[in-house]
């Protein structure tokens, strides 16, 4: 249950399983992930790669297995609590941009929302912190009021990474979110 060093893992999945009717969307997952690492999940088209990862993230309920985030189990969690955690120490990169932004909002606003979710008031402190977390993403800040629309597929995915990383999120699900950087 534990490393060697005694750590509790900040993300375990025991057993994990979704199938759709007779067709299985992946099977027997189980890993454990401590705070500071990296876990690529690769294979072909089709082999289950996004059912594992809307399994993981909450935006789906596994058939069986377990998940615990800090100890906590994650699919005996009220919905309010996993919406909570999605905005604290949560944050999911989707593989298509426009899926992660609310396209009639300006840049700004969709990289500031997300310190509005936990809380945040003060509208010159979160445009500032929108601001600076665009230049991260190389979008010049003058950009701050444009809408997504109005950037390339690149620049809407870093937009969406400004957005997911703002409030320092402890685990960050990325559905492959290079694809559109080249």
């Amino acid at each position: 249950m534990f490393d060697t060093l005694g750590e509790q893992p900040l993300f375990r999945v025991a057993g994990l399983g979704k199938n759709y009717g007779t067709r299985i969307g992946c099977a027997d997952v189980s890993f454990d992930l401590y705070g500071g690492e990296v876990l690529g999940i690769v294979g072909e088209s089709g082999s289950g790669k996004s059912t594992l990862l809307s399994c993981l993230a909450g935006h789906m309920t596994p058939d069986q297995g377990e998940i615990s985030f800090d100890g906590r189990d994650v699919l005996a969690m009220a919905e309010t609590e996993r919406r909570r955690l999605g905005r604290t120490d949560w944050a999911f990169v989707h593989q298509n941009a426009r899926d992660g932004l609310r396209m009639g909002v300006s840049a700004g606003g969709n990289v500031g929302e997300r310190l509005v979710g936990v809380g945040a008031r003060n509208y010159g402190a979160i445009r500032a912190s929108a601001s600076d977390w665009l230049g991260r993403v190389e979008i010049d800040a003058s950009r701050i009021d444009d809408r997504p629309r109005q950037f390339s597929g690149g620049m809407q995915q870093r937009l969406q990474i400004a957005r997911s990383l703002l409030t320092g999120p402890r685990v960050v699900f990325m559905h492959e979110p290079p694809g559109g950087l080249g």
